[in-house]
């Protein structure tokens, strides 16, 4: 049997942390979930994960951008995809937009929350394939 792929969920809102891991674990991921920036880059370190699913606003509003951009210009992190599934929309008025935001938001893919299982799951495998 193969290895599952595994996803590390970088998200301070513990609830919708663990939907989304219920849903990519329902869908054959081995799936871990940080709750913080600083347990996320541990994370990472160790389990050198397929997939980031990051949200941007925790303990600053800039902490998703941060670590992307950290990671982006780390050479043995700098081909995990991210995705970015965020509400900073909604709560700052500011869109985003890895097309035209790329300097600053450099996530393979975003999505606004609240995201659906299904485009979730298609986004996923889009950046894992």
């Amino acid at each position: 049997m193969p290895e599952k792929r595994k996803i590390l969920i970088i998200d301070d809102d513990k609830d919708y942390g663990e939907a989304i891991k219920m849903v990519l674990e329902k869908n054959g991921y081995a799936v871990r979930h940080a709750l913080n920036i600083d347990d996320g880059r541990k994370a990472i370190e160790k389990e050198k994960p397929a997939l980031i699913v990051l949200d941007v606003m925790m303990d600053k509003h800039t902490d998703g951008f941060d670590l992307c951009y950290d990671l982006k210009h780390d050479d043995a992190c700098r081909n995990i995809p991210v995705l970015m599934v965020t509400a900073v929309t909604d709560k700052t008025g500011f869109k985003f937009s890895p097309e035209t935001d790329g300097e600053y938001l450099q996530a393979d893919d975003y999505i606004s929350k609240p995201v659906s299982s299904s485009e979730l799951l298609e986004r996923v495998k889009k950046l894992l394939n």
